[in-house]
């Protein structure tokens, strides 16, 4: 299994989201995050994350919820950690290696461009807060696209 912490970062009402240019979804708009390292609290693990992929020390503020997604096709189980993170509003993002946009709860709803999980992380957590954990498996279809399918 693997840990994965993710962070929520608004800005106006608006969410921090990062282009994927590698891995599983590339050229898709995710929340940013990574695997958490041996002997690291959720927390830490977020903040060092969210520092190595937008440049900037953010807060910790609150663990929203938690999922396991299952990769039928990888055979592989992650935990993943929503967390909500506090950026100082005079921040500047600048990390080059990266692209970066602040999206409305509404555009990440519609969007088409953004990776589902996180899309369903972001209304079931943070938009609904309906819950605190979603269990999700993901398949790959014919024509090599994830889908998610919730358990209930």
């Amino acid at each position: 299994m693997v840990n994965v912490a993710i962070g929520i970062v608004q800005k106006e009402d608006k969410i921090l989201l990062v282009k994927r240019e590698r891995g599983d979804f590339p050229g898709l708009w995710a929340i940013p995050g990574g695997k958490v390292e041996e002997c690291e609290h959720i927390n830490e693990a977020v903040e060092r994350e969210m520092f190595e992929e937008i440049g900037i020390k953010m807060k910790f503020k609150e663990l929203l919820g938690f999922s396991t997604e299952i990769m039928h096709d990888k055979e592989k189980t992650s935990l993943l950690y929503v967390c909500l993170l506090e950026m100082n509003p005079n921040d500047i993002i600048s990390n080059p290696e990266f692209e970066y946009k602040f999206f409305t709860k509404e555009e990440i709803v519609n969007s088409k461009e953004i990776v589902k999980s996180d899309k369903l992380f972001i209304k079931t957590f943070l938009i609904d807060k309906s819950t605190n954990y979603l269990p999700l498996d993901c398949y790959k279809n014919d024509n090599d696209k994830y889908y998610w399918k919730q358990i209930d």
